[in-house]
């Protein structure tokens, strides 16, 4: 399933069980950037908690949440059956319990920051051909430089009728020092136009794109303070936080119901795409 040139750091989990031709490389920070350290157990532990688990506490639990609950409702309706699953650009794993029972998962990142990942690599995919019934690269394909080959490298590595999920920001800061991208809800769906089953969920809107970046806003100011004082004003952010996210979830609430016609505004998007059978 694996091709040469790619490091494998430990075997795939299976959910629910025990625990090519042209290399495309990913963007890259600048060469000033120094590597990033393994964190530790606790770190780690945090990291998924904070993504699965968000806290109204947070700047960004209501983005978060909206993603988690709409990720669950996309992986728990893919047509089974589903043994082999690549998640594209891993990080933490922190929604291995969302797939389907007795998947066998494959975490693949570009280096093992949070020593989740099974095969470490810069190149796009070094998969054989049609090796997985899932691929799903969260928050992470709008690093892909070229999103025209990186959508036919994920239908490369699908077996016939697998399914591809992918979820990207709309609303949100970038690195000056690398590519990224932003994608629309049509020009995502472009991307995987001759693709079967295309379907395009946005992860909130209005209120969630506000209060996420509000709440960032905020985020950012507290981070800049002396550690001291951060631990000392601690609980009045958290209080901010939530009188943010309590806005914001009010103001959602209101834009569904105001007449918007076709213009939109979401902090995120999720896609979910499939392989044609016949192929």
């Amino acid at each position: 399933m694996l091709v040469a040139g790619a490091t494998v750091v430990f075997c795939a989990r299976t959910i629910g069980l025990t625990p090519v031709d042209e290399p495309l490389l990913i963007a890259q920070p600048s060469d000033t950037q120094q590597p990033r350290e393994r964190l530790s157990s606790e770190a780690l532990d945090e990291a998924r908690r904070s993504r699965r688990h968000p806290r109204v506490t947070e700047f960004d639990y209501l983005h978060l949440q909206r993603l988690v609950d709409d990720l669950a409702v996309a992986l728990g309706t893919i047509p089974g059956p589903v043994r082999d699953v690549l998640d594209v650009y891993c990080g933490a794993r922190p929604y291995d319990d969302l797939l389907p029972a007795g998947a066998r998962c494959v975490g693949m990142d570009i280096d093992d920051h949070y020593g989740t990942a099974d095969v470490v690599t810069e190149e796009f995919l070094p998969f054989e051909d049609r090796s997985f019934d899932l691929v799903m690269s969260i928050e992470a394909f709008y690093y892909v430089p070229n999103p025209v080959h990186g959508a036919a490298e994920l239908r490369r590595v699908l077996r016939p009728g697998g399914t591809a999920v992918i979820t990207t920001p709309l609303v949100w800061e970038y690195d000056r020092t690398i590519l990224e991208h932003r994608f629309t809800g049509p020009e995502l769906e472009a991307l995987f136009e001759d693709w079967d089953d295309v379907r395009t969920v946005e992860n909130g809107g209005r209120g969630v794109a506000w209060a996420l970046m509000t709440g960032h806003m905020l985020r950012s100011f507290q981070l800049a303070m002396p550690w001291k004082v951060q631990r000392l004003t601690a609980m009045l952010f958290a209080l901010a936080y939530l009188g943010i996210n309590a806005a914001g979830a009010a103001g959602e609430a209101v834009d569904r119901r105001l007449p918007r016609g076709n213009m939109t505004l979401p902090a995120n998007l999720l896609l979910a795409a499939r392989r044609p059978v016949e192929e």
